[in-house]
């Protein structure tokens, strides 16, 4: 065994997101725990251990074996031929996209937990657009920011009220890569703002086949704390850091995607937070032609996917503020205040990035069916498309079930799976990989909180996401009696865990975490079967995913734009108890899960009892003999074939593909022709 080899290898299989999701997730793990610190990335705890360490680490033959399939897998996924050199030997339309790639652009990326430059559902969603991309082999570049301080980690004090910190995080130690320009120098790149320029660098994270830059303000050339700070914190700070990160994300982005020799065909806008990039490329257009024609120009490179119609997802801006900040910008490149202010000036005479998005995209979408039926009231005169989102299965996917998929679906990752084959795994089998994932979920859950101690034999509950008033975590605290009855029942028992964060800036929505755990510790009967899992991430995210038994979805209908947590739940064979709102108003929940109406609070409550007491506890502990209820597994069969056919993130990016950018594709080359 060569000292040089083994290094090398683990570096290798550490240094590539793709590893995840590819046989090496258990190497990683295995490099992090060695080096002691829980918080690293594994690159950097390969290169903390050093070559001495990581031999020592796999000098048994068999851990050995272990790292040296990680290493092979991982290289046979990044050699293999892809669904897109397949695709574009028959499709012409795609050609374009082979010198011109898709560049992707979002204010946040969830792709592991080392990496806190994710709030939630948002940066979840980008980071498997990306993984997606990297296995369609889609010619696809990510841009987004470096928060040296990432988004912030939870604590409760002793009342349940939520308190924030944060930790550091050091692009370099983390194993991130500086860009490079064309010279093969540290990329940096100007960025107007006000009345001046600043300087943003570019950290390069790869990502299987596809490239993810994050721009990054705190830099030496930037001699103000102020500028170096922009980048310091995700959805920190007030709207004058918003609005300079959204500059910085659009306009910087756009920059440096041009010093990088990359120019992409189509911009994809994840939210709003990116809209600022179209201007870069009107002024570009300007350049050339006139304000209508570059406008004309303009829209045929850009999508814009719209996630939410709550207020409070979409930013807007006082006019002082745009002004400030951009106006000195729009005169030097010809736009003009008047006309950069009438592009998105709302009714009540704010600057909306929505509207922005809107007015200067060619394609925009929802992500969901109903979602696009809400939009035009929100933002009246402007369609869209419905390419309701999906999750990437290879990462969500537990061992237990993947296992199963691998014997049974042998054909599950491959362009054109057998998806009712899933309707052919025993029974048996689906719950006994079903208890060990509830089992690895229900010891994760034990160990990351010391007040409840939950069995990994009882049918158990996961609600968790964002605490916002609308997502109403208070509906399963509405009836304390029943609730009770429920969980304290000696021959059936039921426990829950709930995990989530609220906004740092959502009093609102802390006030209903408090509310709620007070409410549930207060009564004996409940309080011993209910565990809240602090500081809620990808990591716990993907234990609740694979091990709940049923994944409970509560919002205000119809104020859920998509969700796709009961998604990854799903694929698991976590059953669905959900309003029908965003995806699961698209799926028919007879023999698959429980659908509440959503119609107003106490019509949804009483319905979600009912549900618990009539059919989900019933179900659930209806058993053979051989500790099977045939009932539970049907079902599980159902969700899964379901969702995994239909809400993967596969079939969203060939959505996209072909509802979305090749329409854009052709709409150019007919631009180019007149």
């Amino acid at each position: 065994m060569e000292r040089s080899t083994v290094l090398q290898q683990a570096e290798a299989v550490a240094g590539n997101l793709a590893s995840q999701w590819n046989g090496g997730r258990s190497i990683l793990d295995r490099l992090v725990a060695a080096a002691g610190d829980p918080a690293a990335s594994p690159l950097q705890a390969a290169r903390t251990l050093g070559a001495n360490g990581v031999e020592a680490l796999f000098a048994d033959d068999a851990e050995y074996q272990r790292l040296q399939a990680a290493f092979q897998q991982l290289t046979r996924y990044l050699t293999a031929e892809t669904w897109f050199e397949r695709a574009v030997r028959d499709d012409p339309r795609l050609k374009p996209l082979q010198a011109s790639p898709v560049a992707y652009l979002c204010m946040e990326f969830g792709l592991a937990s080392w990496l806190q430059i994710y709030s939630g559902g948002l940066g979840m969603l980008a980071g498997d657009m990306v993984k997606e991309a990297s296995d369609l082999g889609l010619p696809f570049v990510a841009v987004g920011l470096m928060y040296r301080r990432g988004f912030f980690h939870q604590r409760l004090d002793e009342s349940h009220y939520q308190t924030e910190y944060y930790q550091p995080l050091d692009p370099s130690r983390l194993g991130l890569e500086r860009a490079v320009d064309r010279h093969g120098d540290d990329l940096v790149v100007a960025v107007p703002m006000s009345d001046r320029s600043i300087s943003a660098c570019a950290w390069k994270l790869q990502v299987g086949r596809v490239s993810l830059y994050l721009l990054d303000t705190d830099v030496p050339e930037n001699e103000r704390a102020e500028d170096r700070e922009i980048t310091a914190h995700l959805y920190g700070g007030d709207r004058v850091t918003r609005i300079r990160q959204e500059i910085v994300l659009g306009i910087g982005g756009a920059r440096a995607l041009r010093a990088l020799d990359i120019e992409p065909s189509i911009y994809s806008m994840n939210e709003g937070h990116a809209a600022f990039l179209g201007l870069e490329l009107l002024a570009g257009a300007l350049d050339e032609t006139d304000f209508s024609s570059a406008l004309h120009r303009t829209r045929p490179r850009i999508v814009y996917t719209n996630h939410t119609v709550v207020p409070a997802g979409n930013d807007v801006f006082p006019y002082e503020l745009v002004v400030r900040y951009l106006g000195a910008y729009a005169e030097s490149r010809g736009i003009g205040v008047e006309r950069l202010m009438g592009l998105a000036t709302d009714p009540h005479g704010d600057y909306s990035m929505a509207l922005l998005a809107f007015q200067l995209s060619g394609k925009a979408n929802a992500v969901s069916e109903l979602h696009a039926r809400v939009i035009p009231g929100a933002w009246p005169g402007y369609g869209v498309e419905a390419v309701t989102n999906g999750v990437h299965a290879p990462t969500w996917l537990g061992p237990q079930i993947r296992a199963l998929l691998d014997r049974y679906v042998p054909d599950w990752q491959s362009d054109e799976p057998s998806w009712e084959a899933i309707r052919s795994i025993p029974s048996g089998a689906l719950a006994v990989a079903r208890d060990a994932q509830r089992a690895a979920m229900i010891e994760f859950v034990n160990r990351c909180q010391d007040e409840v101690q939950l069995d990994p034999q009882t049918l158990t509950l996961v609600w968790a996401r964002r605490f916002a008033e609308y997502k109403r975590a208070f509906l399963m605290a509405t009836d304390l009696e029943r609730l009770g009855n429920l969980l304290d029942d000696a021959v059936r028992p039921v426990q829950i865990v709930i995990a989530g964060k609220a906004h740092p800036r959502d009093e609102g929505g802390k006030q209903v975490l408090r509310l709620l755990l007070d409410r549930l510790r207060a009564d004996r009967r409940i309080s011993p079967h209910v565990a809240f899992v602090p500081d809620y991430d990808e990591e716990i995210g993907r234990f609740l995913t694979m091990g709940a038994d049923v994944w409970v979805n509560t919002p205000r209908k119809p104020l859920e734009a998509s969700g796709t947590s009961g998604m990854k739940s799903s694929d698991n064979g976590g059953l669905q108890l959900t309003v029908r709102d965003g995806w699961a108003d698209e799926v028919d929940w007879w023999d698959v899960g429980w659908g509440i109406a959503g119609s107003d609070d106490e019509a949804d409550a009483e319905q979600l009892y009912q549900f618990l007491e009539e059919g989900i506890v019933p179900a659930f502990y209806h058993r053979d003999s051989h500790g099977v209820s045939d009932v539970w597994a049907a079902r599980m069969k159902s969700t899964m074939t379901i969702t995994l056919s239909r809400y993967s993130a596969r079939r969203m990016l060939l959505d996209y593909l072909h509802k979305l950018y090749l329409p854009l594709l052709e709409e150019q080359s007919a631009c180019t022709m007149v």
